[in-house]
């Protein structure tokens, strides 16, 4: 007779192995099939399998395969079908369908948010062959809250929350096959072929973009003078009451009256003020201050933060809360904190507060399903230095809003010269309490004024008249842009760090300061004149709405989905009628894109050419665009984005290129293959390093690098060619020891 058993699935391999040691009476029994672990153990007395997933294991794809545009007709189907990068995933499925056959009881521990739930529906009902489940809900991954999920699990899956998954990635991929299929198909049409894109939130946060891009661009400056009181015995500015003078008369008449002459101290007005604490962070909080602090880019947070959650040691980071309810347990996170001597005293000094006073500053935002993120106190393993910045980060936050309020002080002093006043601002703390458990994350300005009385006579050294001009609309960064799409209700917290970096993909972005490309503002133009419903902000709330009812359980997901394709087939008759003209109006901004993109710099060795990018028998390479009178020829890799840096080598004045792989830092080199700078055999110590003798010639070998990366050359070289490239197996089997 088989034993039956439970069978726990999980949303990734991590995730499961902490779910089975804190489930496990005794020894956890880890098992291996197509290479993939799962765990066995008991648990009073019975039989328990967990076994991971690793992410979506199901997405969409036409049912069709004809190329046609809108298309409505799709199924879910494995995602190794479907992508051939995720192929890897096919072993995972395999092995929940191979468990799941003598299974007699599941439950489901995916991230308890749409995507979680999504994943665990698609799992038990295709790879199952179930139509329910229990449910364990966990906000962190430490050994007391899985036990107490498991042992409150819901008898269901949450249904509303699936139902609302399955709408968003229907609703997405809708959106996503159509646009690209129209825009392409358009260009087409037109006489050329490139490949567009765009999808339901991408659209409309291009749209608000290309927005502030074309007022950017459209802006017209207009001067205004200040003038300043420079003090001759005390280091200050004073400015003149009047911030922007517009008139550039009038501005040199305040100096005029004014120079020469003393300045006598008016009113003194000082203000305290009590600055309140922070509060706890959510998702986008945490990747605004990241980025503010670190300048870490907010995927790179969201995924360190994932990291730490996964290592138990804060709880889930995807959520939008700034909540800290008491069950927690505020004092338990803080005793644990104590036992690391980073925060022990920082801990030790909340700790000694009553309950009564023990209370966190909140803010307004909640999430149904998880809290903010918080420390859990466990310490994290095989820290790097960003995740131990970003975890030291979260844990001073959450420190900090238990501090009792900071008191600050205002200062302000009016300086007089006849009729002209001057004002002089200043401010400092006084009492800095949460600053001190926040620190050094604390960034306020400090400005500490001389001592002065009412009637006092000051020496001025100058009365200095600045020009300035009105600046254009300040660009998003990557974290600000975060922030805008969360106010506009664009996409999700998990998934709007993805959205920036698709439209970077695509070629519409540029830049770090976010700069919509010709390219991307020809795209909003165009779709804005046939075709404004792809682009619209409304329409996309309006379904984020509506998702938020299926969640609830006040609407069905077909109602959604029906009135969906009944728009966008409604929206794309019209854009079809106009296919020519919006091929045409995409193509010159397409060849400018494309011009651009393979542009990488100056000819170093004539006057008139440009090295740009090429394609010929046997791949890309660079060459002078003045061929044949010009004969540059450089030879770079296959793989990887290369692009322009816009600067010249130090050295040998080549075009520096930023070169990107999978996986890799960019590397920013020089093109010249015989330039100085790869030729270096030292390491950062100053030390020489021995690697060996040149097999054809005895001579060194010295360590360079090129835009391939980093190989071994003979030290006679032009004279002696011989190249070594290290063995790419053998630095596998170094990083795996």
């Amino acid at each position: 007779m088989i034993m039956s058993y439970q069978l726990i699935i999980t949303e990734k391999p991590s995730a499961a192995r902490k779910i089975s040691a804190a489930l496990a009476d005794g020894a956890v029994k880890n098992e291996k099939k197509r290479g993939i672990l799962y765990h066995e153990f008991e648990r009073n007395g019975r039989k328990i399998v967990v076994v991971p997933a690793v992410g979506h294991l199901y997405g969409l794809r036409q049912i069709t395969k004809d190329w046609v545009y809108p298309v409505f007709n799709v199924e879910w189907a494995p995602t190794s079908e479907i992508d051939k990068g995720a192929s890897f995933s096919k072993k995972y499925l395999e092995n929940i369908k191979t468990l799941a056959k003598k299974a007699d009881d599941f439950v489901v521990a995916t991230d308890l948010d749409i995507e979680g739930e999504t994943i665990a529906y698609n799992i038990i009902r295709f790879a199952c062959g179930k139509k329910d489940a229990k449910r364990m809900k966990f906000s962190t991954l430490t050994k007391g809250d899985l036990v107490k999920s498991y042992e409150n699990m819901s008898p269901t899956i949450i249904r509303g929350l699936a139902d609302a998954g399955v709408t968003r990635h229907m609703l997405d991929f809708y959106w996503g096959i159509n646009i690209s299929r129209a825009l392409t198909t358009a260009v087409k049409t037109a006489g050329q072929y490139k490949v567009l894109s765009a999808g339901r939130v991408q659209g409309p946060a291009l749209h608000f973009l290309a927005t502030r891009e074309n007022a950017i661009r459209a802006f017209k400056p207009t001067p205004f003078w200040q003038v300043e009181l420079v003090a001759k015995d005390h280091d200050f500015r004073a400015r003149y009451e009047e911030e922007k003078i517009w008139d550039r008369e009038k501005a040199h008449k305040i100096k005029r009256e004014c120079n020469e002459k003393d300045a006598k101290v008016g009113d003194i007005k000082k203000k305290e003020y009590k600055q309140k604490p922070p509060t706890p962070f959510n998702l986008t909080d945490l990747q605004v201050e990241a980025h503010k602090l670190f300048k870490m880019v907010p995927k790179e947070t969201q995924a360190i933060a994932q990291e730490l959650y996964l290592g138990a040691c804060i709880s889930y980071p995807r959520t939008s809360s700034q909540k800290l309810p008491k069950e927690i347990g505020y004092r338990a996170i803080l005793e644990k904190l104590r036992s690391n001597i980073e925060y022990d005293k920082l801990a030790s000094s909340l700790l000694s507060k009553k309950d009564a006073e023990l209370v966190p500053n909140e803010g307004k935002k909640s999430d149904d399903a998880h809290p903010s993120i918080f420390p859990t106190g466990e310490r994290p393993k095989d820290i790097t230095p960003k995740k131990k910045k970003i975890y030291d980060l979260i844990v001073k936050r959450f420190l900090a809003v238990f501090g009792e309020a900071a008191v600050r002080e205002t200062n302000t002093i009016f300086l007089l010269i006849d009729e002209h006043k001057f004002i002089l601002e200043g401010k400092r703390t006084i009492t800095p309490n949460w600053f001190e458990l926040y620190a050094p994350y604390v960034k306020l300005e400090e400005v500490t004024l001389p001592e002065l009385n009412t009637g006092d006579v000051l020496c001025v050294k100058e009365i200095d008249l600045l020009s300035k001009e009105t600046q254009p609309p300040s660009r998003y960064n990557e974290a600000s842009i975060i922030r805008e799409l969360e106010k506009r209700n664009l996409g999700t917290k998990a998934t709007r760090a993805n959205i920036i970096e698709n439209l970077y993909k695509r070629g519409y972005l540029q830049e770090k300061r976010i700069e919509v490309t010709d390219l991307g503002l020809q795209v909003i133009d165009t779709l804005e004149k046939y075709s404004g419903e792809l682009i619209s902000e409304n329409l996309t709330r309006e379904f984020e709405d509506e998702m938020e009812r299926i969640k609830e359980g006040k609407l069905k997901c077909d109602a959604v989905l029906g009135k969906a394709e009944t728009d966008l087939k409604g929206t794309f008759s019209k854009f079809k009628e106009h296919e020519m003209d919006i091929g045409s109006s995409l193509i010159g901004s397409i060849r400018s894109s494309q011009e651009q993109a393979s542009l990488i710099g100056k000819c170093p060795k004539c006057d008139e050419g440009n090295l740009v990018m090429k394609r010929g028998k046997y791949g890309r390479f660079i060459a002078c665009d003045q061929y044949p009178d010009c004969k540059v020829i450089i030879s770079i890799p296959q793989k990887g984005m290369i692009k322009s840096t816009g600067t010249l080598c130090p050295e040998c004045k080549y075009p520096m290129v930023s070169m990107m792989r999978a996986r890799s830092k960019p590397l920013e080199l020089c093109l010249n293959k015989e330039c100085k700078t790869k030729q270096s055999d030292d390491n950062p110590t100053g030390e020489k390093k021995d690697f060996g003798k040149c097999p054809k010639c005895g001579a060194p070998m010295l360590e360079r690098s090129s835009i391939y990366g980093k190989f071994l050359g003979c030290s006679k070289y032009p004279k002696c060619k011989t190249i070594v490239t290290p063995d790419k197996k053998d630095d596998k089997k170094k990083d795996a020891k």
